[in-house]
């Protein structure tokens, strides 16, 4: 009797284990635990790494010196002038952005037996690049990967200034007296004859009439100001022909003083951390001043550099996921626990911009038990949101 109860005992049990065995529909395990050319059925994932995308916004400024600097002074009073042209640069604004993209080191199977899952059917989401968002779980697409346009933009923005004012006409009319002296007989006369004809002006005499130009706006904006005309304007109108005889005033001004202009070039550079290399500087370019943005150094020029350090906050977890006694031998869909990490972008050893954000590939990997969960990922990160037991 009491040896027919153990064997209905172990009956019972072995179908409870099977039982529990076939509720268990999927295993995950990494590609390369897997043997080429296996003929297993199932899909494949991949988890997350966070790559750093540096904006950088460079200012050109331009100096054009004036037709008529040489007279500013003598004409105007002036002596602050543009003399010689140059062309400078500035870096004005650096941005520290974020993306997620598939880990290509960090690929798994999700081996799955359709004959044992007919009663369960599994629900998966992931992106177009394969990056795994929910498991049996409602999908978000607005929590989804936040969109970025991952396309170069540089380039200069703007026109070039151009000096196009000049008060009259490039000619002048010149007029030449010819005297012939003609023999009548026992007299002399005397015949003049005028001739006329047109020359170019020099660049004194247009510098001259400009300047007189000047002075006459000058005139007329005093004229405007202290009442003397003899309309009655209305406080609006004022102020329009003020403002409109200032900026001709400026137009005929910048033939002597020269012309500053500034355009924007816009660079993006992409960077992805290791964490094998945290600490490490990795150059992004070279800048100097005369020549701007440059990818290989010259002389005069600074190093841009990009440092991704770690806050080795999952460091001692790492060390206990990954001892011996902690390691599973089946295993349901892995996840990626984050780190966050200091970013500074820095020239010639001087910082220009910092960040602090989650740099996925600094943190661990571990995984689920092999069992029916609902699960949701943060997608970025790779990191859990939420995991339920499916009844």
């Amino acid at each position: 009797m009491n040896k027919l109860k153990i064997i209905l005992v172990a009956i019972v049990l072995i179908i409870i284990g099977v039982s529990c065995k076939t509720q268990q529909p999927i295993r995950v395990q990494h590609i390369r635990n897997l043997e080429t050319g296996h003929n297993l059925q199932g899909f494949y994932y991949a988890l997350p790494r966070t790559v750093l995308m540096i904006d950088v916004t460079v200012v050109r400024t331009s100096e054009t010196p004036g037709p008529f600097a040489p007279y500013a002074s003598r004409f105007l009073g002036i002596e602050d002038v543009i003399t010689e042209p140059s062309t400078t640069y500035e870096i004005r604004e650096v941005n520290i952005n974020s993306y997620a993209e598939p880990d290509p080191s960090e690929f798994y199977f999700v081996e799955l037996d359709l004959t044992k899952n007919q009663k369960k059917p599994l629900s998966l989401h992931m992106s177009e690049g394969g990056l795994i968002s929910a498991v049996n779980a409602p999908f978000n697409q607005d929590e989804f990967l936040h969109s970025t346009s991952l396309d170069r933009k540089f380039g200069v923005f703007g026109s070039e200034a151009t000096f196009n004012h000049f008060v009259e006409s490039n000619l002048h009319e010149k007029v030449d007296t010819i005297i012939q002296y003609i023999q009548v007989d026992t007299m002399t006369v005397e015949r003049r004859t005028l001739r006329r004809r047109l020359v170019e002006k020099s660049s004194e005499i247009r510098a001259k009439e400009v300047a007189d130009y000047i002075l006459k706006i000058r005139d007329k904006k005093f004229d405007l100001i202290s009442g003397f005309a003899e309309i009655t304007y209305s406080k609006e109108t004022l102020q329009y022909m003020n403002d409109q005889l200032s900026r001709q005033e400026n137009d005929y001004l910048e033939l002597f003083t020269g012309i500053t202009s500034q355009s924007k070039i816009q660079y993006r550079y992409f960077f992805i951390p290791d964490k094998n290399t945290a600490s490490v500087p990795h150059t992004l370019f070279y800048f100097s001043k005369s020549n701007g943005i440059m990818p290989e150094e010259e002389p005069g020029s600074h190093d841009v550099n990009i440092v991704a350090t770690r806050s080795n906050t999952t460091r001692q977890l790492g060390v206990f996921v990954m001892a011996p006694d902690r390691r599973k031998t089946e295993t349901g869909f892995y996840y990626r626990i984050p780190e966050h990490g200091n970013i500074t972008v820095s020239k010639g050893g001087s910082p220009i911009a910092d960040a602090r954000m989650l740099i996925t590939q600094y943190g661990i990997i571990t995984s689920l038990p092999p069992a029916d969960l609902q699960i949701e990922f943060y997608p970025n990160t790779g990191f859990l949101k939420s995991v339920e037991k499916i009844k």
